[in-house]
């Protein structure tokens, strides 16, 4: 009798590719476009640079579908803070701090520290060497968040959360911006701290201002990473 065909190459081609990815991916971000290289993602791998060939053809081609991956899961963890209609507007806030911290700490220890830990901004500075898809990836990624931002500040404005006189889209346009450039931030900072500061100045002058409803009363408005944000929907 004939013995059962065996199907793990599949599996196994997938789980290379995804190594693969997964080491390019912290390349890409510690070092950029040009500090990456098939040869030190193969060493890291132990695998040979014929392998990274055979599973994504060029160099281009694996930074389009690592950076295509990265903006979609990205995108759809702000989604899930933004799109939450059972937070207001400050618990948004902190749980994109939260979300940045997760990501801060991958590879820089402590706060005070200026390390990339972003794949979206690093390549922000290599944009002249991307490919076209690429770059529309980097850009798909600002379209997602002020999208979702914007539907959170027209939720709050349609529940009573914001003042009627708030100026909603201008409001959206300055979180879009400080979503937009966190990594960069913390990396010319060189510290994290700093951009809960300037997070919590942002909720400060919106409390102050536009808020009709506090988060809680006597809510505190230090604003230190420690919550965890919430996971995007499966």
């Amino acid at each position: 009798m004939p013995s059962t065909p065996k199907v793990r190459a599949p599996l196994a081609r997938t789980g290379m590719r995804d190594k693969i990815k997964k080491v390019a991916t912290e390349l890409l971000i510690k070092h950029g476009f040009h500090g990456m290289s098939f040869r030190d993602v193969a060493e890291r791998c132990d695998i040979t640079t014929t392998n990274i060939h055979y599973h994504f053809g060029s160099k281009q081609q694996l930074v389009e579908e690592i950076v295509a991956d990265y903006v979609e899961e990205t995108g759809a963890r702000h989604r899930a803070i933004w799109l939450d209609e059972n937070r207001l507007l400050p618990d948004k806030l902190r749980s994109v701090v939260a979300y940045n911290h997760e990501r801060y700490r991958r590879f820089n220890r402590g706060k005070v520290s200026g390390r990339p830990w972003s794949l979206i901004g690093r390549l922000r500075l290599d944009s002249d060497v991307l490919s076209p898809a690429a770059r529309a990836s980097l850009a798909s990624f600002t379209v997602t968040v002020h999208a979702a931002i914007d539907q959170a500040f027209a939720h709050a404005a349609a529940t009573g959360e914001l003042a009627k006189d708030a100026p909603r889209e201008d409001l959206a346009l300055l979180v879009v911006n400080l979503v937009n450039s966190s990594s960069v931030f913390t990396q010319d900072a060189g510290s994290f701290e700093r951009l809960e500061q300037f997070f919590g100045a942002f909720e400060r002058v919106m409390l102050d201002l536009y808020l009709v409803k506090p988060t809680a009363p006597n809510a505190p408005r230090s604003f230190q990473a420690s919550a965890p944000a919430p996971t995007a929907p499966t």
